[in-house]
Parts: C-alpha cells; sequence; structure tokens
C-alpha cells in the first residue's frame, strides 16, 4: 500500500500540487484550476482518484481533505523537506560513513560552510573563527589531522581558560609529537589540555562546547566542510559520538606515554 502510494504521487507532479492546494483549503474543480493551471479534465481525474483512496470529500465548497489526505500531504511534505536538507548536506554526508553521521533531522538549523575552488579554506575558515566564539570553560575535540590553524585557535581558547579534553589517534599524536618535540611537551605540561589517544582512526572532526558544535569533514586530510549548529538534538549526538571515540582512549600526560609498548 505505501509503496503504491509513493508511486501514485511520484507519477504526477499535479497530484502533488492539487494534494497541496487542497491543504491550504477546501476549493472547487474550477478554483483548483484557476489555481493550478492544469486542464480541467487533468483536475478532475486527479480528484476521482483522491475521492476513490479516501483522501478528499465532497463539501460546500467544492472538495476537501479527509485526516487521511491531511495525513498523506503532511507526510509526503516532510519526506520532501528531509530530501532537502539531505541534499543541502551533502558535501558533509558524502565524506562520512553511515554510522558516523548525524540524522538529517538533526541538520535542519545549522549552518554549513563548504570548500570550493574559489575558496577551498572556507571551512578552516568558518572553523577558527567560530571557535572562538564558542562559550563555556570546557571543549571537547577530536580531529584526524594535525593543523596549525586549529592549533593557533585552541591555544587562544587556552589563553581565556578554556580547558580543552582532545582526543586523536595514536598515529596522530606520535606525528606531533616527532613533528614539535619540545612544543609538545611543553603543552602537555603546562596548557589546560587533557590529551586522549585511541589506536582507531577518528572518523571527524567535532568541537563540542557547552551550546554549540563544530563538526568537520575531511577527505585526504583536507577539511571538506564544517557544519556549526545549536540544536540540543545534535549536541547530544555529538555528545555521544565523542564518548563512543574516547571510549577505548588512554590518557596522555607525557611524551614517553607515546613511546609503543
Amino acid at each position: 500500500m505505501a509503496d503504491d502510494t509513493a508511486r501514485f504521487l511520484a507519477d504526477s507532479p499535479d497530484r502533488l500540487a492539487l494534494l497541496e492546494r487542497l491543504r491550504d483549503a477546501p476549493a472547487s474543480p474550477s478554483t483548483l484550476v484557476a489555481d493550478l493551471d492544469p486542464a480541467r479534465r487533468s483536475i478532475q481525474r486527479n480528484l476521482a482518484a483522491f475521492e476513490s483512496r479516501g483522501w478528499v470529500a465532497h463539501c460546500e465548497d467544492g472538495y476537501r481533505l479527509t485526516a487521511a489526505g491531511d495525513s498523506i500531504a503532511r507526510a509526503h511534505a516532510d519526506y520532501l523537506g528531509q530530501l532537502r536538507r539531505i541534499g543541502e548536506s551533502i558535501p558533509l554526508l558524502s565524506h562520512l560513513d553511515p554510522a558516523d553521521a548525524p540524522g538529517a533531522e538533526l541538520l535542519a538549523d545549522a549552518d554549513l560552510v563548504v570548500a570550493s575552488e574559489a575558496d577551498p579554506q572556507a571551512p578552516i575558515h568558518a572553523y577558527t573563527e567560530q571557535l572562538r566564539e564558542m562559550d563555556g570553560d570546557r571543549i571537547r575535540v577530536c580531529s584526524p589531522v594535525l593543523s596549525r590553524a586549529f592549533h593557533e585557535a585552541h591555544a587562544a581558547l587556552a589563553l581565556d581558560g578554556v580547558r580543552t579534553e582532545l582526543l586523536l589517534s595514536t598515529t596522530t599524536a606520535r606525528r606531533a609529537k616527532e613533528l614539535g618535540p619540545l612544543e609538545f611537551a611543553a603543552v602537555l605540561r603546562a596548557g589546560p589540555l587533557d590529551l586522549f589517544v585511541r589506536d582507531g582512526e577518528i572518523p571527524f572532526g567535532l568541537a563540542l562546547g557547552e551550546e554549540s558544535l563544530l563538526l568537520g569533514a575531511y577527505a585526504e586530510g583536507h577539511l571538506q566542510a564544517c557544519l556549526q549548529g545549536t540544536d540540543p538534538d545534535l549536541l547530544a549526538w555529538a555528545e555521544s559520538a565523542f564518548e563512543a571515540l574516547r571510549e577505548d582512549a588512554r590518557r596522555v600526560e607525557s611524551p614517553g606515554d607515546l613511546d609503543p609498548a
């Protein structure tokens, strides 16, 4: 039944338009023709089909949606809205595995900045700018890559007394140690930083504050999209995702903690 309904609506844009029009108010066939501009025969044929399905009924003004028709119209509008949100989020979602991505319904009110040929650094700039605006005295971060730009932005937070809980892969942390051993040791010793490492990869970038988050998607080590959101359900998803990654991580308190066992 559901498949038949989906095919029935998909077969004709006129049916969708008619259903949406009747959501607004009851109307006569002549009014529907004037409003929608299809052939009168098409309107009559679709109204008859709707009536046979229990979606419309006769009324003083012509035809009105029944509760069934209104439910179908709402469900289809929600479906189209979800497809639209997925389409808008493809630059982010196309670089994430299904198990690592938030549901499309969580992205409705989020802002997305995407890398382009004209501005490949746009997501990086968005991340660093929005990171500095995060409120609170604690931030949880995970990242699949090393980035000087990110380091400088987080250092500014540290100077403001914001404590950072940073989760890296063991491989990435060891690379940071090799590239700047003195700086790495100094950060562990002096900064308000709690470093954790896990042997598995970090599948996305995340900065999770008290009331907002930044979610980054990468391809070949380059940030492709940065999403900023404040929706409580999105924040709850991010907290759960971060804690799942940190579950098998270990604390690094000195550079020697990264030496192979």
